[in-house]
């Protein structure tokens, strides 16, 4: 595997892209010709961190504010910027939960009046000299919230980024199918090094040279998987993680790229001292479907959504089709009941 370069020419950077070391989280600070876009900003014990990163590197006004989704180790970091940042646009995916911490994002967004766009796929927006295209999701009905990530693909010049926050592999495989360029020199690992994401098939369409991992140290989830890193490995990526090596940015002119650091040289895992996965629940006897309660859809009990749905989501029915119908569900497209 080539080694990347750790250095440039002075002031032939027009952008970069830097991970935070937020800890189990995500932050990525994209700057492209003096203009800033923010994509997610860490959970609670991140915050103040990053807003003093942008303040000791003289960000003063964010062009965007991303929030891939509403999981509190993506979005609490972003209430303190919003409190302390000028945000010109934010970029927010177009669903609802009932948490605290979503509530007080929306309330600051208002606070500021920050105009909020919804995006769909497709979708182009720019940054300075940087096209930044929204890639994924599909729609904002998948039953698990993590794979309503908005994913952006951001391209300066040659150089090009792709960013899909906790999207699983229903999401990566319908951002493949959909048939837009996905490659990209850079690949910020999905869902921090979950086996959830980073499917092969990702990989294949992306075809990254290096990827930025987001990953807390001896954190509680195992991450990064084993099943991830070998996928890593086996694509010949150059890899940097936080957990090793904190905030890593990598610079480009448009043409080539280069690195503040070398690239990470342990491939560990992490230790994983609970599940990954939540416990599957036993489905009663008499169920006949299974209720999506928060996207109203309904499934047979063996579909594969059943599985990534949010146990506080999830309700057993013996209802008829025609019931459910009746009281506002859709048919799952996956397992068709």
């Amino acid at each position: 595997m080539p080694v990347p370069p750790t250095s440039g020419e002075p002031g032939e950077a027009g952008f970069s892209l830097t991970m935070l070391d937020v800890g189990q989280g995500l932050s990525v600070l994209v700057q492209a010709d003096g203009e800033y876009l923010i994509y997610d900003g860490g959970g609670r014990g991140a915050s103040s961190y990053v807003v003093a990163y942008l303040q000791q590197h003289g960000v003063t006004e964010l062009e965007w504010l991303a929030v891939s989704h509403y999981d509190e180790d993506h979005i609490s970091g972003l209430v303190g910027v919003l409190h302390t940042t000028p945000v010109e646009q934010a970029l927010m995916p177009g669903y609802t939960t009932d948490t605290q911490i979503y509530q007080s994002l929306q309330n600051v967004l208002g606070e500021k009046s920050v105009p909020v766009i919804y995006p769909a796929q497709g979708d182009a927006f720019s940054l300075g000299g940087a096209e930044i295209q929204v890639v994924g999701p599909r729609n904002y009905a998948y039953d698990s919230d993590n794979s309503n990530s908005i994913c952006l693909r951001i391209c300066y010049g040659n150089f090009r980024c792709l960013l899909t926050g906790d999207a699983e592999r229903d999401a990566e495989h319908d951002m493949v199918a959909s048939g837009q360029d996905l490659t990209c020199d850079l690949y910020v690992v999905g869902h921090h090094g979950s086996s959830s994401s980073t499917s092969e098939e990702l990989l294949d369409a992306a075809s990254p040279a290096y990827a930025f991992l987001s990953v807390g140290e001896d954190n509680p989830y195992g991450h990064p998987t084993e099943q991830t890193l070998e996928a890593l490995q086996r694509h010949e990526i150059a890899l940097y993680r936080t957990d090793q090596q904190g905030e890593v940015t990598v610079y480009s002119d448009g043409q080539q790229c280069w690195f503040s650091t070398e690239p990470c040289q342990d491939w560990s895992t992490g230790n994983q001292s609970i599940p990954e996965e939540p416990l599957a629940t036993t489905v009663p006897q008499t169920a006949q479907y299974v209720l999506n309660t928060h996207t109203k859809k309904f499934h047979f009990p063996d579909c594969p959504s059943v599985d990534q749905m949010s146990e506080k989501n999830k309700e057993f029915t013996d209802a008829s089709r025609d019931e459910l119908i009746a009281r506002g569900y859709t048919a799952c497209g996956r397992c068709n009941p």
